[in-house]
């Protein structure tokens, strides 16, 4: 339990069966919420890395640390898998076959024969994702829990985005930030909606390409508001250089009540973000 960096008066051991659980997990490491029927946040555990001087390692750690975490041990009503990475496709639905979604992958993507395809329909988009995981975590994961769902960390994005009042004139841009890669999407009325992913590896370099899309999708730097969250914080230097150029950027942060240890920065809470939507956008 010292891992929990947040846990609600409320929350009961005993009545797992009754809550949701929500693991966000990719190749460097998980963490996990728990939200009762009403969906609030009762538990949420600190990110925990793994041992990554091999695949083999890697893969070890994780189920160490499943196996010695008490609470993923229990049963639950729900359990869901928000699977990071920035290897994924949107298909409309109106063109979606299970063949063409496995082409259009790999079209994008380099499909391993370590990986398998998993999809997850995003109401709010008219779509299908499509995103691989490794057949190793996803065996680890069916082994350990009875029935669960899988998702890409992009869904709670995206729905969270789209459920955002929108603006004709002036959009508000919505970015995702991972380590290495970010997500974004321009919600439009009219469901033409700008939606990309980009790697990078300086934050003049996420910086850059912001701007470039603003540039290109003719907003007004003024007026668009940019919204931000995954790994970052204020004080991140591409958010600094972002404020030299647009007048409104805003980083969402985790609900106070749920950043009860001071010793964490922002920038690690504000990861948990799309793990805690997620059961609330199903």
């Amino acid at each position: 339990m010292d891992d929990l960096v947040f846990v609600e008066s409320t929350f009961d051991k005993n009545k797992t069966e009754e809550y949701n659980l929500s693991i966000r997990v990719g190749s460097d490491g998980f963490s996990f919420s728990i939200l009762n029927v009403n969906k609030k946040c009762l538990a949420l555990n600190r990110f925990q890395t793994f041992d990554q001087n091999s695949t083999t390692e890697t893969l070890n750690s994780f189920k160490e640390q499943i196996r010695n975490n008490e609470l993923l041990n229990l049963k639950y009503k729900t359990v869901s898998i928000l699977w990071v990475s920035n290897k994924s496709v949107l298909i409309p639905n109106e063109f979606y076959s299970e063949q063409f979604a496995f082409e259009s992958f790999q079209l994008c993507h380099k499909l391993s024969e370590k990986e398998v395809i998993e999809q997850t329909k995003v109401s709010v988009l008219d779509s299908y994702c499509i995103f691989s995981i490794p057949i190793d975590f996803k065996d680890v994961l069916i082994k350990q829990f009875a029935e669960i769902k899988f998702f890409h960390h992009t869904y709670p994005f995206y729905t969270s985005a789209i459920k955002e009042e929108q603006h004709d004139n002036n959009p508000s841009v919505f970015v995702n930030i991972q380590k290495s890669f970010f997500h974004i999407i321009i919600p439009d009325r009219d469901n033409k909606h700008f939606i990309n992913s980009f790697s990078y590896t300086e934050d003049s370099d996420l910086a850059y390409y912001i701007l470039n899309i603003y540039k290109q999708q003719k907003l007004n730097n003024e007026r668009s508001k940019l919204i931000v969250d995954g790994l970052v914080q204020e004080e991140s230097k591409s958010i600094q250089l972002l404020k030299k150029y647009l007048a409104k950027v805003e980083v969402k942060l985790l609900p106070t009540e749920l950043r009860i240890k001071n010793a964490i920065p922002h920038k690690e809470y504000n990861q948990y973000i799309n793990l805690i939507n997620l059961s609330r956008c199903e």
